[in-house]
């Protein structure tokens, strides 16, 4: 049984779903076929020990030289680099994808209202977003901090404590990722170590969406009598993840959100990102082009 070799470890609403479905296909790569463990992120799944993640996620590993861990939030909680220095060594890669952090938190708003976990409206959702996860439970905060997950020179420059800039590839989304696809997933592999082969690049998932079924939705939200009956017919938590999300992804249908005006966007822009993106250009050493 072996251990992840590198990750990809955010941003969230960043186009790792789809990065996940490309590099899934290349034969030298293997992933796990549940997307997110959230093992480094959050504490309850944590303490369960790196052998349980090991024998959960990566035991049917056929061989393949790079074995990667695809989980978004890592990027964002402060213990998880901590952790995995302790657990898998500094040789460890990273991937980190980063979006405008507007449209970011926009889509991870529409997610989490699709999903039923928000009642706000955006505005008043980022507002009052820190007296709201104030005290809340990790996974609430996890699906409301549609700013703090933005904050992108916060949250790298906790990682470049850990870790040298070497073992990181940050990929800009909006240029790289959607504009040149096919270059960006050659240095990907690159970074890898692993031979470019003929592969679909251009897979897009996890687009914006919404329950066909509302009540569905809300069913698979509530505890009960019936989630303990599922824990002992399926007592494998892999395989309720993935029995999980086929029904979730069944249950969507794509729809068009409204659009934030640029002015919105600006404004939201200069007010939460624009100060945290001037000192992520300067850590980076690049320019983000984002809302120029």
């Amino acid at each position: 049984m072996r251990e992840p070799n590198f990750m990809c470890i955010g941003s969230a609403k960043s186009g790792t779903t789809s990065l996940y479905d490309i590099l899934k296909q290349h034969p030298d790569i293997f992933l796990p076929s549940f997307k997110e463990p959230h093992f480094f992120d959050i504490p309850d799944v944590y303490n369960k020990g790196l052998e349980w993640y090991k024998r959960i996620y990566f035991n049917n590993i056929e061989g393949q030289k790079c074995i990667g861990d695809f989980t978004p939030t890592y990027l964002f909680e402060k213990e998880a680099p901590k952790r995995i220095l302790k657990d898998l060594g500094k040789d460890i890669k990273f991937i980190i994808i980063l979006r405008n952090p507007v449209d970011r938190a926009y889509s991870h708003y529409l997610h989490s209202k699709r999903d039923l976990h928000e009642n706000f409206s955006f505005f008043d959702a980022i507002e009052f977003e820190d007296t709201r996860t104030n005290k809340i439970d990790y996974l609430s905060y996890l699906r409301k901090s549609y700013i703090n997950q933005g904050l992108y020179f916060k949250m790298i420059s906790n990682w470049f404590e850990y870790f040298p800039k070497e073992n990181f590839l940050i990929i800009n989304f909006e240029d790289e990722f959607i504009l040149d696809r096919l270059k960006v997933i050659s240095r990907i592999l690159t970074f890898l170590e692993v031979s470019d082969c003929n592969i679909d690049v251009y897979k897009n998932s996890n687009k914006a969406s919404k329950p066909k079924f509302v009540w569905l939705k809300e069913l698979m939200k509530k505890s009960g009598w019936w989630r303990v009956l599922i824990k002992k017919m399926i007592p494998s938590l892999k395989k309720r993840q993935i029995i999980k999300n086929r029904i979730q992804r069944a249950n969507i249908s794509t729809f068009k959100p409204k659009k934030l005006s640029y002015i919105e966007r600006k404004r939201i822009f200069n007010n939460y990102f624009k100060d945290d993106v001037l000192k992520l250009e300067k850590l980076l050493g690049r320019k983000m082009n984002w809302l120029e």
